[in-house]
């Protein structure tokens, strides 16, 4: 039987040297289960491609979702093959979802995009998270998100790695809760999170008017 031999990585903080990497992993996190990132779309006809795009986003310290200082890395050999992001919520974030519009204005600046640009993307932006987001609203005092391993290092436990990694980095924080939550169809990532969360609300299609196949957020104790 031919077995991917498992390796034990190293874990650091993430730096602004990290961006072009995070950016490839935070690609990576949003094609489950589509195959494409939600990113492309809403960048349509600003002629900016979606790694690029991330990039910028991590420089002007514009996500919702975890700044570059709240990523962890896991390293093999020194080089970075998986990240996930452990943050503090706000209890009212700029905007919904993993964008912060307050600093559209510095990410147009920082793409050379006009004005036109800028509002033909931001108006795609409030189009896609328009709505009820109640489904946003934080389950525990910590949230993970962003988790990602590098495609050609799959298979080697680095999964179960991030998790571990990601609950020790909450209690060095302090914190009594850290949460979650997976798309349904991304199967391997809630059949990872099962393990180690317990389920705490699922929404379920019909929540989306079917327009999304639904998710589940997790919740699990760090005391």
């Amino acid at each position: 039987m031919n077995m991917q031999q498992k390796i034990a990585p190293t874990v650091r903080a993430a730096t602004a040297q990290d961006i072009p990497f995070l950016a490839k992993m935070d690609v990576e996190a949003s094609l489950p289960p589509f195959g494409t990132s939600f990113w492309d779309e809403l960048l349509e006809g600003t002629g900016t491609d979606t790694l690029t795009f991330l990039e910028a986003m991590f420089r002007e310290a514009a996500s919702n979702w975890g700044d570059v200082s709240d990523f962890i890395i896991l390293e093999s050999d020194g080089v970075p093959v998986a990240t996930c992001a452990v943050f503090k919520p706000e209890p009212t974030p700029a905007s919904e979802g993993p964008l912060n519009l307050e600093k559209v204005d510095q990410l147009a600046w920082a793409l050379s995009w006009s004005d036109d640009t800028k509002n033909t993307f931001r108006a795609a932006y409030e189009k896609a998270w328009s709505g009820d987001t109640g489904f946003l609203k934080p389950q525990a005092d910590l949230i993970i998100e962003t988790v990602a391993v590098a495609p050609n290092h799959r298979g080697k436990g680095l999964g179960t790695a991030l998790m571990h990694a990601a609950f020790a980095c909450g209690r060095e924080l302090g914190a009594d809760s850290i949460g979650i939550m997976v798309i349904h169809g991304n199967d391997g990532a809630q059949a990872l999170y099962e393990k180690h969360f317990e389920p705490f609300a699922t929404f379920h299609g019909a929540y989306f008017d079917h327009e999304f196949p639904g998710l589940t957020k997790y919740r699990a104790s760090l005391t």
